[in-house]
């Protein structure tokens, strides 16, 4: 008797403690949850139904927001690419490349020089610190380089099929860009291109043609994880979806989306890591950006920010750069970029006239080789 009441009291502390540590304060809870990605947070959801809500409570959206811009691509690693085109005094045009945050200016591999035209950045972003560089010539023949401005080093992707084969000299064979990535499954980089053969008209190529299996795809691709995405039209005209590519296994499938808009006022982007949706509803230059949370998923879209109206900017935007600015041209041609936290709208010294193309997205520093283990 005497050892069980001795005991008693010792479990009863061990009870309660038990107890005590089970309960997460609210505010604790609040902040670790600020913190989670979105794809968690839905899932914890279900644990309890105030968490349910959470994007529902401004204050935690805030919070969630200010978290989300500043916990990524802030590395020394990671900087911000521009290639944009210039015209001289006499009228001359020429391509530059340059690293915006380090106010660095590099030299295009050799197969390209800077008064070369038609030069893209396929993709919107280097993939292993690999930019895919496409250039479409008089002819209609595509050619594209691998570069790693890291190590200078590049590589001529060999010409696709078509392009060597014999053909009857009134076929038009056209190519369009698709998309750009990495198959981690056989350390390889793949580049997704359209072609059409076309034998009533070999004197152009309509680049609003729809690709295979009907559907009409907006040019606005990129790549993250192992997979190519593009805005696609769905069957209600003012509908769209994210279409999307596994590199690996090369399968397509889609990602519903909750929003209303047409094609040509959505745009696609990496930002901090995830999937972004930019929607300027109504052309009236304020700004919609969602961010995905899972593949596959239409609920794991979440509206993170709306900004405008903001007159002063032109659609679309440019793209995304490091630590989560936002590029636009404005009206009078002049480059800025928008900072997400504070809305403040920054001149970058770069005019970007309305002929001019611009790209602008994250370059991730790297030494790998492009070949890889397969060479």
């Amino acid at each position: 008797m005497d050892y069980q009441q001795k005991q008693s009291p010792a479990f009863s502390k061990s009870s309660d403690s038990k107890v005590s540590r089970k309960y997460i304060h609210d505010d604790v809870a609040f902040y670790v949850l600020s913190k989670l990605p979105i794809k968690s947070l839905k899932r914890f959801g279900c644990v309890r139904k105030s968490w349910s809500s959470l994007f529902d409570d401004s204050h935690f959206l805030t919070v969630f927001r200010n978290h989300f811009i500043s916990r990524h691509n802030s590395d020394d690693d990671h900087h911000t690419f521009l290639l944009i085109y210039q015209r001289d005094h006499v009228d001359r045009e020429y391509a530059e490349f340059h690293l915006l945050d380090s106010r660095i200016k590099l030299n295009l591999p050799p197969p390209f020089s800077d008064d070369d035209s038609f030069l893209s950045i396929l993709g919107k972003t280097s993939v292993n610190g690999i930019f895919c560089i496409g250039q479409r010539g008089n002819t209609n023949k595509v050619r594209y380089v691998l570069w790693n401005p890291a190590t200078e080093e590049f590589v001529n992707i060999p010409p696709s099929p078509d392009e060597v084969m014999s053909k009857h000299p009134l076929l038009g064979v056209f190519h369009k860009f698709h998309g750009f990535g990495y198959d981690q499954l056989r350390d390889d980089f793949k580049v997704i291109q359209y072609v059409s053969f076309d034998s009533s008209s070999c004197d152009g190529y309509d680049i609003d043609s729809p690709p295979p299996q009907g559907n009409v795809f907006s040019g606005e691709e990129l790549y993250m994880n192992g997979a190519c995405h593009w805005l696609v039209q769905g069957k209600i005209h003012d509908t769209i979806a994210l279409m999307s590519f596994d590199l690996t296994h090369e399968v397509f499938f889609t990602t519903p989306i909750d929003e209303r808009s047409e094609l040509d006022y959505g745009h696609l982007a990496v930002l901090n890591g995830s999937i972004a949706l930019i929607i300027n509803h109504d052309n009236n230059n304020t700004f919609h950006i969602s961010i995905l949370g899972e593949l596959g998923v239409k609920e794991s879209w979440i509206k993170l920010f709306i900004y405008g109206p903001m007159p002063s900017i032109d659609w679309p935007l440019i793209g995304f750069g490091n630590k989560g600015y936002i590029f636009f041209r404005k009206i009078d041609d002049e480059l800025v970029r928008v900072d997400l936290s504070t809305q403040i709208i920054e001149e970058l010294g770069f005019k970007g006239e309305d002929y001019c193309c611009c790209k602008i997205g994250i370059y991730k520093e790297s030494l790998l080789s492009i070949r890889g283990s397969n060479n």
